[in-house]
């Protein structure tokens, strides 16, 4: 650490992409709290406090918001892996740089050294260890991933089904046509044939179908062949 200081550099890793990716597009000749809530979208306090004090802190811009010449070497692929090594030698203890010195060191390790190292509180440990392995990395392609990484998914909603039609309520007539499963006797029902002309005389053929309850009684089927008798007698005179 530099000065004595009690803490280390803590910076999120998709502030550290967005404003370096802004520093790639065009370096600003001063940054403002102004300056990155309106091109990050965040608010002044925020800015002041998450952004401009820590890269103060770490010399990409200097106390009056001046970009240094360290931020022309950040924002350049070919020498970030150079300014990151440039801050690990600048603001970690040689302990720290000798115990995790692979971008694959243990995390919780890490956080447990910091936080004794500091007596800092778990949360601020952990951003502090995901900022030194940030460097360790020193990769200008993890840039995509880290900021995809933040941004917000699309919610996704359900389109409600449609209500069901409701079932067709049998007219009139339809009604007429459903016979009561209580009925003693329905009609019959006669299927006429054609006629056949046999010695030049006509002859008709009739069958007749009868449906009779399960629930008819007895004298109620006899009755029905009392009444087909009565009106069929005649029917070959």
């Amino acid at each position: 650490m530099a000065n004595g200081d009690a803490s280390f550099p803590k910076i999120a890793d998709s502030s550290w992409w967005k404003l370096r990716d802004l520093f790639k597009r065009k370096v600003p000749a001063i940054v403002t709290p102004t300056y990155l809530a309106t091109a990050l979208s965040m608010n002044e306090a925020s800015a002041r406090s998450n952004l401009i004090g820590p890269f103060k802190k770490i010399g990409i811009i200097d106390d009056d918001g001046k970009p240094t010449d360290l931020a022309y070497d950040w924002r350049d692929d070919h020498k970030y892996a150079a300014v990151c090594e440039t801050l690990i030698k600048t603001y970690y203890p040689q302990e720290l740089k000798d115990l995790f010195h692979s971008s694959d060191a243990d995390m919780q390790k890490l956080t447990n050294w910091i936080m004794s190292h500091t007596r800092c509180g778990e949360p601020a440990a952990k951003m502090y260890a995901r900022f030194y392995l940030l460097l360790l990395k020193a990769d200008p392609k993890a840039a995509e991933i880290a900021i995809n990484s933040k941004e917000p998914k699309a919610k996704t909603t359900k389109t409600p089904e449609k209500n069901k039609a409701p079932l067709a309520t049998p007219t009139t007539s339809q009604q007429q046509d459903i016979v009561s499963p209580n009925s003693a006797v329905a009609d019959p029902v006669p299927t006429p044939i054609a006629p056949r002309i046999l010695n030049n005389s006509p002859e008709l053929h009739i069958n007749i179908q009868l449906h009779i309850s399960p629930e008819s009684s007895t004298e109620q089927i006899d009755k029905i062949f009392e009444s087909m008798s009565k009106h069929l007698k005649d029917f070959n005179k």
